[in-house]
This record gives C-alpha cells, structure tokens and sequence, in this order.
C-alpha cells in the first residue's frame, strides 16, 4: 500500500480500536497501527502468499499482530472487536463482507478504501446502519482514491452525498478532475446518442453544485 493512502487509513483509527483488517495484503496498515500502541490487531487475507508476506513483514518489524487467512470475515470471531479495515477491494466484495448481521454487528468503526463504485458502497453502508462521518482524498500515482470512514449509527445520506459523498473544500482538485473527464468523455459522443450525452450531463450538473461551493 502507497505511503498517502497508508497515512489516509490510520488516520481515521485510534490506539484504542480493536482492529480487523480485511484484505491485508502485506499488513503495513496492520504494523503501523500496532507501533501506534493498538493492542488488539487482526491481520486477515485470503490469499496464502499475502499472508505469507505479512507474517515476513510483521516479524520484521517486531510487532505482535494476529494472522488469520479467512475468506471475509467467515473464519473470524468479531466479538471482541469493534473496528473494521476494508481498503484495496472492489465494492461487490466489501458489500458481500459486510452484508452479514451477525458478523458485523460489534462493529462500531468501519474504514472502506474500494476500488469502484463508490455510490453504491455509501447508499448500502448507510442502510447497513452506519453514518459517513469523514471522507480522505489522496492523489496517488495518477490515481484519486477515497478513503471514507463509517461510525454505527442512523443517518440518511442525500443523493448529491451518495454520488460524490461529503463536501469538503480539500477536495476541490478532485470535484474538478471528474467535472473535465465527464466532459471530455461527452464530446466525443456522437450527437445521435443524445440519451447518454444527457446523463453526462446531468451528472455535470451536479458536480456543479459541489464546484460552486469550492471557489
């Protein structure tokens, strides 16, 4: 994991969380955490040769961190936890994760860091019974990634906040790259496919309102 999305991720935790990081791939998230003070860490993948590089990686560092290779959460015991790590995975896999009552109701702190479709993954979080308290933007290797942080709880995100989630002034950069791919990708649609030309520019519209609040 790049350094900014790392620092993005421990952020958003505290020494005092009990930590199950889904996806660890090499557990950096994991160790930093731990040299932090975090006493109680589970590092999790499902993938052997990950877990494999994680256990290398944690006894390099010298840190006590427990390793279980799961498929989600299904081999993990949650009881005693109370923050979940979901970062690197697309959102079909951390919303089959998550879509487990039992599994997820200790939880009380959730940090998600997908690859794609953002909107769904903050209309189905919210329903799962959690509120979007912040969202972190990080421009990485000519990439922007969302890292958001989710707290148990009742909230009813608007669908201006389920499409391009909280406002923040921080993120004015990122509002505006969307804003010019839109665009670029609504010229060079043909004038006879005016239905997509449409819906290009309705989703313009509203990243409008979000531009607008930046200058």
């Amino acid at each position: 994991m790049k350094q900014k999305r790392l620092e993005a991720i421990c952020s958003y935790l505290t020494n005092q969380d009990k930590i199950i990081d889904v996806g660890c791939d090499h557990a950096y998230v994991c160790i930093e955490m731990s040299k932090r003070g975090a006493k109680k860490i589970i590092a999790s993948d499902i993938h052997p040769n990950a877990l494999k590089m994680a256990r290398e990686n944690i006894k390099k560092s010298g840190q006590k961190i427990e390793l279980i290779c799961s498929d989600g959460l299904k081999e993990i015991d949650t009881t005693n936890y109370d923050t979940l790590i979901l970062a690197g995975m697309g959102a079909n896999t951390i919303l089959h994760i998550l879509d487990n009552p039992e599994k997820r109701h200790p939880i009380q702190k959730i940090i998600i860091q997908s690859n794609n479709h953002l909107k769904e993954i903050r209309k189905r979080v919210n329903q799962f019974g959690y509120i979007l308290k912040e969202e972190t933007i990080v421009f990485e290797k000519s990439h922007y990634y969302t890292i958001m942080k989710w707290e148990k709880g009742t909230q009813k995100l608007t669908k201006l906040e389920q499409n391009l989630g909280l406002w923040n002034q921080a993120n004015a950069s990122y509002y505006q790259d969307l804003w010019d791919k839109l665009e670029s990708i609504r010229k060079k649609i043909p004038k006879r496919k005016w239905i997509q030309k449409y819906k290009l520019k309705k989703e313009q519209k509203e990243l409008q309102k979000y531009l607008k609040k930046t200058n």
